[in-house]
C-alpha cells in the first residue's frame, strides 16, 4: 500500500511539472518586443527593417530564404537577438520582404 501511494504521488508530481518544463522551450508569440540593448523602446509587427535596425540594432544572427506562397516568390529574413545573463532567451523577428510579420521569444535553459 505504501509503495503504490509513493508511485502515485511521484507520477502526480511529474505530470504537474511537465507543463512547466515544456513551457521553458516553447516560443511565445508577441505583436511587440522590447529590444535587449534598448529596453525603453518598442519594436512592433508592421515595422520595416530600417525602423527595427534603428531601435534594436544589428541582429546577433540573420538567415534569409525564399518561400513561394500562392505562386509568389517572397524573400523571408529571420533576425535573431540573443539575451544572455540570468534569464537567457532568444527573440526571433521574421520579415517578409521588408516588413516585420512576427515576433517570437524562446527561453533558453
Amino acid at each position: 500500500m505504501k509503495i503504490s501511494f509513493a508511485i502515485g504521488l511521484s507520477l502526480a508530481l511529474l505530470l504537474a511539472a511537465t507543463p512547466l518544463v515544456l513551457a521553458q522551450f516553447t516560443p511565445l508569440s508577441f505583436n511587440a518586443w522590447r529590444p535587449y540593448k534598448n529596453p525603453d523602446s518598442l519594436v512592433q509587427v508592421g515595422m520595416n527593417k530600417g525602423q527595427v535596425l534603428a531601435i534594436a540594432g544589428k541582429p546577433d544572427r540573420e538567415e534569409s530564404y525564399y518561400q513561394e506562397p500562392r505562386g509568389r516568390l517572397l524573400r523571408v529574413s529571420d533576425w535573431y537577438y540573443v539575451k544572455t545573463g540570468l534569464n537567457h532567451e532568444t527573440a526571433l523577428l521574421k520579415f517578409s520582404g521588408d516588413q516585420l510579420v512576427s515576433i517570437s521569444v524562446t527561453p533558453i535553459q
